[in-house]
């Protein structure tokens, strides 16, 4: 068996893009992540595309549109994942078993959602599409009702972890701050992100407005290869 190893990345500005799709989304990483990687579009064996859409774009069967935006890549078998708010990790993961299996050595992976387009209420009802509609649909908060229902649970059994909470937001805002491609680069800090207030209320539940994800635009692209194949290139790293 083979281990999986990083040779290469790329990834867009996050937040609203002026990219009108994930075709162009796609299309702004896949190129520069082989070019990191040392890799021509030839040598890729396979491509697994994560994107959750769900109704974000009419357009579906989304692995395919990575070779229409980088034509070079037409002809190389795809696999599109669809994992929820783990998509992304999804797709890294299947890469990672298909250069394990030895069914190939070198795979391209992407990430990429355009939801910015959609109207908010749009938003909303499309993201409470990962919850169990049944049970969950009609939960106070939309999908972040979903989530502070699961903090309240945690809660219950382990006690009050807001602060724990507050210092996870704290602490992602500051690496924010040091990615100039993220979305929101400010640095609260803990204080703020620990107490409820006008510019940082209650969402749902426990949580407030800095413990939930943004509405975003972006993409991402991790080149994978075999450990024969990563010993040529400039760089190798696990995960």
């Amino acid at each position: 068996m083979s281990e999986a190893l990083i040779v290469g990345w790329a990834h867009t500005t996050f937040g609203k893009a002026e990219a009108p799709n994930t075709t162009a989304l796609m299309a702004e990483v896949a190129r520069p992540a082989l070019d990191h990687a040392g890799i021509p579009p030839e040598a890729v064996d396979g491509i697994f595309v994560g994107v959750y859409n769900n109704g974000f774009s009419r357009q579906d069967f989304q692995g395919a549109l990575v070779a229409m935006g980088t034509p070079e890549l037409a002809g190389i078998p795809f696999l599109r994942t669809e994992n929820a708010c783990a998509t992304g990790s999804a797709a890294l993961y299947a890469a990672a078993d298909f250069i394990a299996s030895g069914r190939g050595r070198v795979a391209l992976v992407i990430g990429a959602e355009k939801m910015t387009a959609t109207p908010m209420e749009e938003v909303g009802n499309i993201l409470l599409s990962a919850s169990h509609v049944p049970e969950e649909a009609a939960i106070d908060g939309g999908f972040a009702g979903v989530f502070g229902q699961i903090a309240n649970s945690y809660f219950q059994r382990h006690g009050d972890r807001s602060e724990e909470m507050a210092m996870i937001a704290a602490k992602n805002h500051a690496n924010g701050m040091r990615n100039p491609l993220a979305h929101m680069q400010k640095d609260f800090g803990f204080d703020f992100c620990n107490r409820p207030s006008e510019k940082n209320p209650l969402v749902a539940g426990p949580l407030r407005r800095t413990d939930c994800s943004l509405v975003s635009d972006g993409a991402a692209a991790i080149v994978l290869a075999d450990a024969e194949t990563a010993a040529g290139l400039a760089r190798a790293l696990r995960f």
